[in-house]
């Protein structure tokens, strides 16, 4: 059976209604489980004190069958290490992650938030969706924090991240499960050592797209790169990156030598037919806001509108606020070029236009030096430009040297960098704009 007449195939099986089930995950004796008791019924509505336990549940309900499984989760914080089967067949169903929930299931992710927790020895991903032999019509992972500060080491003098020390592993691992829809919303990506999660997923159909929105990747070492799994041949046909906030996130090494510098890793035509990036806030990445190491006419379409750039190159002692829209060897070149937007309009043919660059005024929750247990930090308020010294900047304008690379941040829900500047409110996460099933 040929790609196609196998996408046809499945889209022509989904039933026109197809049964929903709300499975509602709270700690035992809590608000939310003491109203969610109202909620459940025991056929379509369940409750469970764990999410775990409502994984499971899901994996049952979804197998073989064409439901959708709504998994609501409270405020409060999981264990991290979960791991969906593989083989799960999900081909004509649906699920549907959904945390952020407050005590009467009204979902604020960014206001009573849940988190994911993957503890000192991390040995895998926080979640993972099983491998390429996993099929969901349509997955969706919106409303959890996911802090990787736990399995990270930290100089105690500096708070530098000791990356050496600390767990290289994905936060989030889509693990080439097989999909029509995934979508990536509302998360926190935060500490992260190595990449906040993994794009890895296998197109089930020519029509397969992927959204990623209105997410904060914080103080990650790499938080994406744009590199599908590719199982069963195919692409994907549209890759959206909208509306999201990537702020601190550091080169793979902090010198002008590493390999991996950019925040957003930009992969070839293999990523999928289009790139969409639209919405978004970049700021205080020291070794760019994305890097574009493919030559040019291997690359997909790119659409690239209406983005907030800041400050972006202060590993090349470039403080210009739209400096380092591209860093990259785009090919052929031996060291990194480092490009604005202007020069990519120029230069390139790609879609570029409506990109801004001031300064959006983030605040910033940094960790006490030699804080160890990432639950018991208190953070401190602050805003980045009253610390540029420690990344790179000074208040002048100018550059230093970077004294700290990767300092651990803490989760400080009144400080969340939403941009202080008026004019910069539009661009990146938006606490009103969660998503809706």
């Amino acid at each position: 059976m040929s790609f196609r007449t196998l996408a046809l195939s499945l889209f022509a099986a989904t039933a026109a209604h197809a049964e929903v089930f709300t499975l509602y995950v709270a700690a035992r004796d809590s608000e939310p489980a003491k109203a969610a008791e109202k909620l459940v019924n025991d056929k379509t509505a369940f409750w469970f004190p764990k999410l775990h336990k409502g994984l499971q549940k899901s994996v049952e309900l979804l197998n073989g069958t064409d439901a959708e499984v709504r998994v609501l989760v409270a405020q409060g914080q999981e264990n991290g290490l979960i791991e969906f089967p593989d083989g799960l067949n999900a081909a004509k169903g649906k699920l549907l992650l959904l945390g952020g929930h407050c005590a009467d299931w009204t979902r604020k992710p960014f206001e009573c938030p849940t988190e994911i927790l993957g503890g000192p020895t991390r040995p895998q991903p926080m979640l993972s969706f099983g491998g390429n032999k996993t099929l969901f019509s349509q997955l969706v992972v919106s409303g959890f924090v996911f802090d990787s500060a736990a399995s990270n080491r930290y100089d105690a003098k500096t708070n530098s991240l000791l990356k050496g020390q600390s767990r290289t592993i994905p936060i989030l691992s889509i693990s080439g499960a097989v999909t029509n829809h995934l979508v990536i919303a509302d998360n926190v990506f935060l500490n992260g050592a190595h990449r906040a999660f993994e794009m890895m997923v296998s197109p089930m159909s020519p029509e397969t797209k992927v959204d990623i929105q209105n997410n904060f990747f914080l103080n990650n070492v790499i938080p994406l790169k744009f590199q599908p799994q590719g199982y069963r041949g195919g692409a994907v046909k549209t890759v959206s990156f909208k509306d999201n906030s990537v702020i601190l996130n550091w080169p793979f090494n902090p010198d002008v030598d590493s390999s991996n510098v950019g925040a957003l890793e930009l992969y070839h035509k293999d990523c999928c037919e289009k790139l969409v990036l639209e919405g978004n806030l970049f700021a205080h990445n020291p070794g760019g806001a994305m890097q574009h190491d493919w030559p040019a006419n291997r690359m997909p379409k790119l659409s690239i509108n209406k983005n907030l750039f800041f400050m972006n190159a202060t590993l090349w002692k470039d403080a210009r606020p739209e400096a380092g829209f591209f860093t990259g060897k785009f090919g052929p070149n031996p060291k990194h070029l480092v490009m604005t937007a202007a020069q990519v309009m120029d230069d390139l043919d790609y879609e570029v236009k409506d990109n801004v660059s001031f300064d959006p005024k983030v605040p910033v929750a940094l960790v006490e030096l030699g804080a160890i247990d990432s639950s018991g930090v208190t953070a401190k308020k602050t805003v980045l430009n009253d610390v540029r010294g420690l990344f790179g900047m000074n208040k002048e304008g100018g550059t230093v040297a970077i004294k700290n690379y990767a300092p651990r941040m803490g989760l400080d829900l009144k400080n969340l960098p939403f941009p202080q500047e008026e004019k910069a409110k539009g661009y990146g996460v938006k606490a009103g704009q969660v998503f809706v099933p």
